[in-house]
């Protein structure tokens, strides 16, 4: 009899094991499933919901995707997937899409519709053995054939290669119940009395979020974001086109000549009718070349200084979000400040801010009855991951020189503790981050995914 959890390797090849079913896993499986071998199994792994992750899993209508439905294909090479599902369900979920002269956004529920959809269809009729498992893979420990992954539940699985699809590492919990660190736990937005407000630490993407979802409860407010500069991220708009630059040798390794030529490329483009928008966007093809081309001093002063502004500028939010978001602010509602939160004090059943507002000296005190931190993970290591720990301390991989990720090569192979690749163990999107830098959105994964596929299939096959 097998053992219970335990996949066998005697009957077959040893499979590929994905570790990670969010939008970057799903799709490296699914090109996986199309191009190995029949006898090369595939094993998706996933402690929860399997094609969706954090980002598709919110039951709000309100929470859109910050990208258009046109740039939102799974497929690189198939631009106009996505939109085609789209059209064939318009007439069904009308309060799901909507339409702006920036074009059609659409719930991040429907979308991940969309990946269900498409990884179902890949478990029924793939060629491929592609199998989903249930599993919170803890730990990957090294074997005479390949890798041997352990489950928190003790399972095991074996395999020949293995992609690490973790996504964006969830936050060590906070030791108080009224300060909640992470933004999408169940419950965040609940239990709210009418007669405190809310703080959220960030006013970034996913405080808006948050502010939506508090506001859909029935509090009446006020919730209170704090950044240290106060900057709400920007909206989309209609925006033709920009060439990307090509940029010298001496802007790519200089932050302050990159910025002065991305002003100089905004001045261009406002001259020929194109907005700054068009100008961003144009930056996205060489976004990693750029980050792979700053020396490290001038990754730093970016990440201390420019970040938050380019954050806003990069990650729009949809124009209906954006004048939801207005209104909350015209009515009082949501109050966005620039601030540095010095101190929280817990009392029974309220907090205590100390702040020092922006460009002020004197120190104000806040009270709130639940403080929610939005600000995202500053390092891999403030993540709580026994996965990537268990690695860690095994040799088996390394953090960045930021210490954002995971180390990897330009190939996505990840780097052993003394920088070396590790022979079968891949990563990809969020979790290699400090590498490639904008690896988090759809437009950007899917690429990652392609090129992680074809490099493990190449492996496979010289097997």
């Amino acid at each position: 009899m097998r053992p219970r959890g335990r996949t066998s390797s005697s009957e077959h090849s040893l499979p590929v094991a994905i570790v990670g079913a969010g939008f970057s896993g799903t799709m490296v499986a699914l090109h996986l499933a199309a191009t190995l071998p029949p006898n090369r199994p595939v094993l998706l792994c996933e402690r929860a919901a399997f094609a969706s992750g954090a980002a598709f899993s919110t039951g709000n209508a309100a929470h859109l995707l910050n990208v258009r439905a046109a740039n939102m294909s799974a497929f690189p090479d198939q631009p106009g997937h996505f939109e085609r599902w789209l059209d064939r369900r318009r007439d069904a979920v009308p309060e799901e899409i909507r339409d702006s002269e920036a074009g059609a956004f659409v719930s991040r529920r429907l979308y991940g519709a969309y990946l269900t959809e498409l990884l179902d269809q890949a478990v029924s009729g793939a060629a491929v053995r592609l199998a989903k498992v249930t599993a919170e893979i803890v730990d990957i420990t090294r074997e005479a054939r390949g890798w041997r992954l352990h489950a928190a539940d003790g399972g095991r699985h074996e395999a020949a290669s293995v992609v690490l699809a973790i996504g964006n590492l969830p936050p060590v919990a906070a030791e108080n119940r009224l300060h909640r660190t992470n933004p999408w736990a169940p419950g965040v937005a609940e239990g709210l009395r009418p007669d405190l407000p809310v703080v959220i630490m960030g006013t970034g993407l996913t405080m808006v979020d948050l502010a939506l979802q508090i506001q859909d409860t029935g509090f009446p407010g006020p919730v209170i974001a704090l950044s240290r500069r106060g900057l709400p991220p920007q909206s989309h708009a209609a925006s033709r086109p920009w060439k990307t630059p090509e940029l010298s040798e001496a802007e790519r390794g200089s932050l302050p000549r990159l910025l002065a030529r991305v002003r100089a490329e905004v001045r261009l483009a406002e001259r020929h009718g194109v907005g700054w928008r068009g100008v961003i966007d144009s930056l996205r093809p060489i976004t990693a070349d750029i980050w792979g081309h700053l020396p490290q001093r001038e990754r730093d002063r970016f990440l201390r200084h420019v970040r938050p502004y380019w954050d806003v500028h990069r990650h729009r939010v949809a124009p209906p979000v954006a004048e939801r978001l207005r209104e909350m602010r015209d009515s009082g509602f949501l109050r966005i400040r620039g601030a540095r939160m010095l101190s929280m004090a817990f009392a029974e059943d309220r907090v205590r801010l100390a702040i020092r507002p922006r460009r002020a000296s004197a120190i104000e005190t806040l009270t709130a009855q639940r403080v929610i931190s939005a600000t995202g993970l500053r390092t891999a290591a403030d993540g709580d991951s026994r996965l990537v720990r268990a690695l860690c301390d095994r040799g088996l991989a390394r953090l960045d020189s930021r210490t954002l990720g995971l180390d990897v090569t330009e190939g996505l192979e990840l780097r052993d503790a003394r920088g070396r690749v590790a022979p079968g163990l891949w990563a990809l999107g969020p979790i290699v981050r400090g590498v490639f830098w904008e690896c988090i959105a759809v437009p950007d994964v899917r690429v990652q995914a392609a090129l992680v596929a074809r490099r493990v299939g190449e492996a496979m096959m010289a097997l």
